[in-house]
């Protein structure tokens, strides 16, 4: 393993968690922004495992900040490095050391729904609202007024992400790191 890439992606991991944790929900969520396209960048790196490990710092770190919503953003954080992991491999991002826009604007978009219907599913099933100060409102609300933006932005973020990795990578770093086919 090159201690270069592993530190680039530790650092990225850092970024995150410092962007996010003096945050709580759902302006978190909304920095999502800036987590999508530094995991996309993480898994470019490192290939299969780059998104999950930088996650996973980022979670850490939160976690330690964040002590109330302990094993919360460490197990979303992980999570979503794990879907950008995950996808980014299915969607055969990396084809010939090349990265196929495309194919990645449409793997973050989908880690990024799927990352984002399973917190909405997890705050309503443990009834987590109420500890944000939501108790008052009917799950439905919840669903139409909080959850439902947080989820469609998360799409655009992840299509968005997406396509600024893609062309950041592409265009700046690819030749600072001999990338690891995933």
């Amino acid at each position: 393993m090159d201690t270069r890439k592993l530190a680039t992606a530790t650092l990225l991991g850092v970024v995150i968690a410092v962007v996010k944790s003096p945050f709580t929900f759902p302006i978190t969520d909304y920095l999502i922004i800036i987590e999508v396209p530094i995991l996309a960048l993480s898994f470019l790196l490192l290939g299969r495992g780059g998104a999950t490990y930088t996650g996973l710092i980022n979670g850490v770190i939160q976690s330690a900040v964040k002590v109330t919503f302990f094993p919360y953003d460490l197990i979303f954080a992980v999570s979503y490095g794990v879907l950008v992991d995950l996808f980014g491999t299915l969607f055969k991002v990396r084809i010939d050391g090349k990265t196929r826009t495309l194919r990645l604007v449409a793997a973050l978009a989908l880690a990024s729904t799927v990352l984002g219907v399973g917190i909405a599913y997890v705050f309503l099933a443990f009834n987590l609202s109420s500890s944000l100060g939501l108790s008052g409102y009917s799950t439905t609300t919840l669903l139409e007024v909080v959850y439902a933006p947080i989820v469609i932005w998360g799409i655009i973020s992840g299509a968005l992400g997406g396509f600024i990795s893609a062309r950041v990578w592409e265009k700046n770093l690819k030749s600072r790191f001999k990338s690891v086919q995933p």
